[in-house]
């Protein structure tokens, strides 16, 4: 099999607040894969440049395939790709509230989605013809950056970007609550339940549970810390009500996560029909 990929961290400029970077994936191999994508509390847009590939959710057990242009929500639970035998990928990992600035359209329309991208924004549609046009993945990320930078241009201001900012990259989850957020932001309860549901795509107690359970996450994916350490310092009450929440999400335990991972964070690589997954990375 033969595989390559590249990533273009956006660490500047106005689109730095909306995405976090652009990936170019491509591969070559003579069997299908099966990839399970893992919630990683992102959104995305992803452009299918070759083979059609086939998707589906794991409470839809029905299979769909995947657009020319995708429009990914958060994500609450695991989404798979059954991959043909060449493709390439070339993805926008975008912050979660980015789909309310970027489209207009409440993140909550999106969340556990997947959207055709040329119905939800025509310019799209020439932003992947110029993409496919293109084998220089440094000039395909010039296309993508400056289309975010016009999407930007023409997006109404959100008067609250800056406590979303804060929102969205919290870190404090042992301290986490409903109660301590309005506490700390001055907000009222009605207030935080619009701006989660509006710009995070979720309401506002699944969202507490949700930024603990991403806490743990990273922490599983990047450390090796005793999994009870990993529960307390992520907020839990103890390692059950982890491991519950955890398998919410994902369908696994993290034992079983910290077992099977690959490079990279929440994407799992294996064989159609198998049931033991194969590690693998792009």
């Amino acid at each position: 099999m033969e595989q390559s990929s590249n990533i273009h961290v956006i660490r500047s400029g106005a689109e730095s607040l909306v995405a976090r970077y652009v990936w170019k994936a491509s591969r070559s191999a003579c069997a299908v894969e099966q990839e399970k994508i893992l919630p990683k509390g992102t959104a995305e847009i992803i452009f299918n440049l070759t083979d059609s590939t086939l998707c589906f959710k794991d409470a839809e057990q029905e299979r769909f395939e995947l657009f020319k242009c995708s429009i990914n929500g958060l994500n609450t639970s695991p989404f798979h790709l059954i991959k043909g035998r060449s493709q390439t990928f070339i993805g926008i990992q975008l912050h979660a509230y980015a789909l309310k600035w970027i489209f207009g359209i409440p993140g909550k329309e999106f969340t556990d989605k997947v959207f055709d991208g040329f119905d939800v924004c025509p310019s799209l549609r020439t932003l992947y013809e110029r993409l496919t046009g293109e084998n220089s993945f440094d000039t395909q990320v010039e296309l993508i950056l400056d289309w975010l930078r016009m999407r930007l241009q023409s997006a109404k201001v959100i008067s609250d970007r800056s406590l979303l900012f804060d929102l969205h990259s919290e870190r404090r989850e042992e301290e986490l609550s409903v109660s301590s957020i309005c506490k700390r932001y001055n907000l009222s309860d009605r207030h935080l339940r619009r701006l989660a549901s509006d710009h995070l795509g979720i309401n506002t107690e699944d969202f507490v549970l949700y930024r603990k359970y991403l806490n743990a996450f990273e922490r599983l994916h990047h450390g090796s810390e005793q999994l009870t350490t990993v529960a307390l310092e992520s907020g839990f009450y103890d390692q059950a009500h982890f491991n519950k929440t955890f398998k919410a999400y994902t369908g696994l335990v993290p034992s079983e996560y910290r077992r099977q991972k690959s490079e990279l964070i929440g994407h799992l690589y294996y064989a159609p029909g198998q049931s033991d997954l194969i590690s693998q990375t792009y």
